[in-house]
């Protein structure tokens, strides 16, 4: 018990890095968004929206496998001391983005009019992004190497250095472009084509960014992988051809598997633009203003606990890959259920905290908005609750079926989700008045579909049952007071500061104390409910610190 003990504390600890670096970078591109969105308007933002949405989906195929098929493989050889091994798949594998790299960005920039044919003005965006393409992959090995030694700093650290210069670089180009664009006389939609432009600039900056900062560390560290490989006796050295083979094996079907768990968002966009336009009479500009509430405004919000839970599948696979290799599937079940609740409870505070504080944090955050704009982003919030918690588990149970072999099984689950998506989709848009919203049901049906199928197999394969007290019901009564400490405060300042200030600024007060004492009061119903021992909150960064205010405050026992 006391291994596995120790063993729960380094993954919890390394998913929580993971998850607070995501936390972090999330937050920077959150506040950054605000002027970002603000300057670019409704329609600057949908072209956007659709050049970071084609150039995910290519990133996704190109590199987005890289890191979890390099720290699957890699760990089972670290496990076992091949480290001239370990090198030898670090050297194909930077063959290999060179390669897929290279091709997908050359791809996306001669074929981007194609792919963004029903919205000609989003063209010029995702040509600036082909280039980052390239440049992701390498950043993609780096990653993908430290986390197969279980070390997520140098990814957590990467991640809020990349976020930084987008942030800096997308707001200064995006205006800078906009000037231009203005003195030379274009028209409204000309202006909003060329700043959201202005705006991708910044995501390979970015890139470069992060790349850059790998590099030196990597650098730095070399002679200590140096003197491991001098050391390693390991007889059966992967040759080029070997090593090539196993990296796609693993790869291949995480990339089928990624795809159609992502593809969806880009099949989202193509038949709102396909439909919405339709009923738009073919006005590219409001379809592409609609898009953008969904895409740009929500998903922004959304995503942040999202990636927090996504970090902790990334953190899980190389982890329950080392113990399923070695037999252990009482480890295996350990870690799933530590996944499980880690995701849960960084998720469910967020969707009840979305769902109660809608409307006033979108007009915080988008002021620019009208008003019926502002209504369409908060019902969306408010609507999308539940399926940021399940894509949050289901980021889980992909990791985990990645980890221990059954790579083929997200690529069924996934795939079956998508043609029920699909399904609902086409009808939704169609027969009713829903517009945006019906991106919205779709979505949550999609991800049910995919959790339904693979836990059934995570159960089937390590003997796993779900222990829901810890993973849902404490969370969930810990979010719920939360909720209503948020409406009570925010309630009670928005009147007070209302006599004094104006609509903007007392709104603006009261959100911010609010989800400060929110959060503290989560934190606080957590752990009186059980939902935190001290050995689990020592598992996070400062957690030692954590766990002596928890004691101060009488939350824990001594």
């Amino acid at each position: 018990m006391g291994r596995r003990n120790k063993i729960g504390t380094n993954f919890a600890l390394q998913a929580t890095i993971l998850a607070a670096a995501s936390i972090v970078s999330k937050l920077i591109g959150m506040i950054y968004n605000i002027p970002f969105a603000n300057i670019l308007k409704e329609e600057g933002n949908g072209y956007y929206g659709r050049a970071q949405t084609i150039y995910a989906l290519i990133l996704l195929i190109a590199t987005f496998s890289i890191p979890s098929a390099i720290s699957k493989i890699m760990a089972e050889r670290i496990e076992k001391g091949e480290y001239r091994n370990v090198k030898r798949i670090f050297d194909v594998s930077m063959i290999y983005v060179f390669a897929v790299g290279g091709i997908a960005a050359l791809i996306t920039y001669i074929f981007a009019p194609y792919m963004v044919k029903e919205v000609s003005n989003a063209v010029l965006s995702l040509r600036v992004l082909a280039p980052t393409i390239f440049l992701s992959g390498f950043l993609s090995v780096y990653r993908g190497y430290y986390q197969s030694y279980g070390n997520m700093v140098p990814t957590s650290i990467s991640q809020i250095v990349e976020q930084f210069f987008n942030a800096v670089v997308s707001i200064a180009a995006a205006l800078l472009f906009i000037q231009w664009a203005s003195t030379k006389g274009m028209d409204a939609s000309g202006v909003a084509r060329v700043g959201a432009a202005g705006g991708t600039v910044g995501t390979g900056v970015a890139v470069l960014a992060g790349l850059i900062y790998m590099m030196v560390i990597f650098k730095k560290e070399r002679k200590e992988l140096n003197a491991k490989i001098a050391a390693d006796t390991t007889e059966e050295l992967l040759s080029y051809r070997q090593a090539f083979k196993l990296l796609l094996m693993i790869a291949t079907p995480i990339i089928f598997s990624s795809f159609i768990y992502n593809v969806n968002v880009t099949l989202d966009m193509k038949i709102f633009d396909w439909l919405y336009t339709k009923t738009a009479g073919g006005n590219e500009a409001l379809v592409s203003a609609q898009y953008a509430l969904y895409n740009r405004y929500y998903m922004v919000l959304a995503n942040v606990p999202i990636a927090m839970a996504a970090a902790v599948a990334s953190a899980i696979i190389p982890r329950v890959s080392s113990a399923y290799a070695l037999g252990e599937r009482g480890t295996c079940r350990y870690r799933v259920q530590q996944s499980i609740e880690l995701a849960t409870t960084l998720t469910l505070p967020c969707a009840v905290g979305f769902a109660v504080l809608a409307k006033p944090i979108v007009h915080l955050l988008y002021y620019s908005l009208s008003e019926e704009n502002t209504d369409t982003v908060a019902m969306l919030l408010i609507l999308g609750g539940l399926s940021i918690v399940l894509y949050g588990i289901s980021s889980v149970l992909n990791g985990v079926l990645q980890g221990i072999g059954r790579v083929n099984i997200p690529v069924i689950s996934a795939a079956a989700a998508l043609v029920l998506h699909v399904v609902l989709l086409i009808p939704l848009m169609i027969y009713t008045n829903l517009g945006v919203y019906s991106l919205i049901i779709a979505t949550l049906f999609y991800v049910i579909v995919i959790i339904i199928i693979n836990s059934r197999d995570v159960k089937k394969e390590l003997n796993y049952k779900l222990k829901w007290k810890p993973a849902v019901w404490i969370p969930l009564s810990a979010a719920a007071i939360m909720g209503i400490v948020a409406i009570i405060v925010y309630a009670g300042l928005y009147s007070l500061c209302g006599c004094f200030a104006g609509t903007y600024t007392a709104n603006a007060i009261a959100v911010l104390v609010a989800i400060v004492v929110a959060a503290a009061s989560y934190f606080v119903a957590l752990i009186k409910f059980g939902g935190y021992t001290r050995e689990m909150l020592e598992c996070f960064p400062k957690g030692m610190m954590l766990a002596n205010i928890a004691e101060k405050l009488h939350l824990l026992k001594k």
